[in-house]
């Protein structure tokens, strides 16, 4: 009985070490492009080089620059990808599952690509959005009616207006038998 206590004590911390170690992968919506794949132990180096690329304030000009802005961001994290990139190999040092110093290169480049592809699809995003009201304006002006154009409302919006905008007749008769 002890025995089988003891076993289950020592397997726990075992488990929890294992499962600091397993994969995380970042997939792409588009596979032909990139993906990235790496132990779980160097996780919070991943996501603080992300979180670096993802804090900037963007800007919305009316033109397609998000891929610029998001290219942008390479160089103003390079500091931390420097940090985060000798974070993750000290990590490697104890750990089970390794990568070699080219595989996190590799990793780190490829999240600047995924970053730099995000910015190219909101510009996408953006531009189809833009040539989609180009279209609806020109649907419009050719099927708008030409000539006098008058707006008819029916006589429950007037109603509804006048008796808003009118005094309450109730309390003007008040008035009047105050006065007397």
């Amino acid at each position: 009985m002890i025995s089988t206590a003891l076993a289950l004590a020592l397997s726990l911390p075992v488990t929890l070490q294992a499962a600091n170690e397993t994969a995380v992968a970042i997939k792409n919506d588009d596979p032909e492009t990139w993906s990235v794949e790496y132990p779980r132990i160097i996780r919070p180096y991943v996501v603080k080089y992300r979180k670096c690329l993802n804090g900037a304030n963007r800007r919305v000009t009316g033109e397609a620059d998000f891929e610029m802005q998001h290219r942008t961001d390479i160089p103003r994290c390079a500091e931390i990808a420097d940090e985060t990139k000798a974070g993750a190999l000290d990590a490697m040092q104890g750990a089970r599952t390794r990568i070699s110093a080219d595989e996190v290169e590799t990793l780190f480049r490829n999240i600047g690509r995924i970053h730099i592809a995000r910015g190219r699809d909101l510009d996408d995003q953006f531009m189809q959005r833009m040539q989609a009201a180009a279209r609806a304006q020109a649907a419009y002006e050719d099927t708008r009616p030409r000539g006098l154009v008058i707006e008819m409302q029916d006589a429950s919006v007037v109603k509804a207006r006048t008796d808003r905008t009118a005094p309450n007749q109730d309390q003007g008769a008040r008035s009047d038998d105050a006065q007397n």
